[in-house]
């Protein structure tokens, strides 16, 4: 059962990821030693066209990309409060966001997200450790029981021991909840970023944590459904 105080105890957050050069081709000139090693990378996925292989797989692995930018929002005496982080400097990014999950853990609120424990966590940790900066405690699993954290992975939520796979919007579909994704989608962010396009990417992000707390709320109100109306 979802009550008011855990609702209202969710940091949810989502991030967008590119990869760090436009191209394969500029990635061979800029770093050439870098370049190698992705292709040792595509040779292990059997990925033979590498520069394709960039362009499609690339925003998936933390040490090729960057992150664009880190949404986060939480619900609170029925309001919903959402925020971006973003900088094209990543390391001070970083810094703002390991700032981010501290402040969070310091007013109890727990990391939630979708597919947060295979995707935006290992991003954030991994990028977080590359500007030389410690883990905050709520993010790291390191040395940790899986109950010792405090993560809440919406997938697995709604999975409830499933080993089918679903996407979010699959299960935003079947709430009746309308997807967050009229614009673009995860697999364009890589472009649109090298297009200069972060406003619309941030647009994208957000609409994305907005629509996590509102399956959230909805799944909230179907065991308190005297609350009242679902979140416009």
């Amino acid at each position: 059962m979802i009550s008011k105080s855990k609702l209202e105890t969710m940091l949810f957050f989502d991030i967008e990821t590119s990869g760090k050069y436009a191209n394969y081709s500029e990635f061979q000139k800029e770093d050439p030693a870098g370049a190698e090693i992705w292709k040792k990378k595509m040779n292990r996925l059997k990925i033979e066209d590498y520069a394709k292989g960039y362009e499609t797989q690339v925003a998936l692995f933390p040490e090729f990309g960057r992150i664009v930018c880190l949404s986060y929002g939480i619900w609170k005496n029925g309001e919903m409060t959402v925020k971006t982080i973003s900088d094209d400097n990543e390391e001070t990014m970083m810094k703002l966001i390991a700032g981010l999950f501290q402040k969070a853990a310091s007013n109890g609120l727990s990391p939630t997200g979708w597919n947060i424990k295979n995707f935006d966590i290992p991003w954030v940790v991994r990028k977080i450790m590359n500007a030389g900066i410690p883990v905050p405690s709520s993010i790291s699993t390191y040395d940790k029981k899986p109950w010792e954290t405090s993560i809440i992975d919406l997938k697995e939520f709604w999975k409830s021991f499933s080993s089918l796979d679903v996407t979010f919007e699959e299960a935003l579909y079947s709430m009746g909840i309308p997807t967050p994704k009229d614009d673009i989608d995860g697999s364009q962010v890589h472009e649109n970023y090298h297009l200069g396009n972060i406003n619309r990417i941030v647009t994208y992000c957000e609409k994305d944590v907005k629509t996590m707390i509102d399956l959230m709320h909805k799944v909230y109100q179907i065991h308190n459904p005297a609350v009242g109306a679902a979140l416009s």
